[in-house]
């Protein structure tokens, strides 16, 4: 996968994730405090961390490994 495409993916990833977060009443704080509801990454991708934006390729490249585990594959269109 090129790094153009990893990116693009990993932003959608990161705002699926927020929408969730948002859903489920998580607000945006200085830091994560789970039992308040409250996570210092419900901003958009480009102000996260190197590190945060980092995990969000991890999760991105590991999709097609799920996906094999659950007797899916990617295919180009």
């Amino acid at each position: 996968m090129d790094n153009q495409l990893l990116e693009v993916l990993a932003e959608a990833a990161h705002d699926v994730w927020v929408a969730g977060k948002v859903r489920d009443g998580w607000v945006i704080g200085p830091i994560t405090i789970k039992e308040s509801k409250v996570h210092s990454c419900l901003v958009p991708y480009l102000d996260l961390s190197e590190a945060d934006k980092q995990s969000d390729r991890d999760l991105v490249k590991g999709i097609p490994e799920i996906l094999a585990k659950a007797g899916f594959k990617i295919v180009p269109k």
